[in-house]
């Protein structure tokens, strides 16, 4: 079986603030249909795959306005 890939996907919120779908998915197909699952209120989403090389912070949202 194929590793797990780490996916982010950007999209509208839904009110002014924050948001994040950061996924794991064996594929580019897989994350898309997962996003659309999740993310309801809109199709309008890009889904790009994270590549890492080194440790890294993958999504903050502090909620500070």
């Amino acid at each position: 079986m194929n590793d797990l890939k780490i996916y982010r996907v950007e999209f509208e919120p839904m009110y002014p603030v924050g948001c994040c779908l950061v996924l794991a998915a064996y594929s580019q197909e897989q994350a898309e249909q997962m996003a659309r699952a999740t993310i309801r209120h809109t199709q309008e989403m890009v889904v790009n795959e994270v590549y890492l090389e080194q440790p890294t912070i993958i999504e903050y949202l502090s909620g500070d306005y």
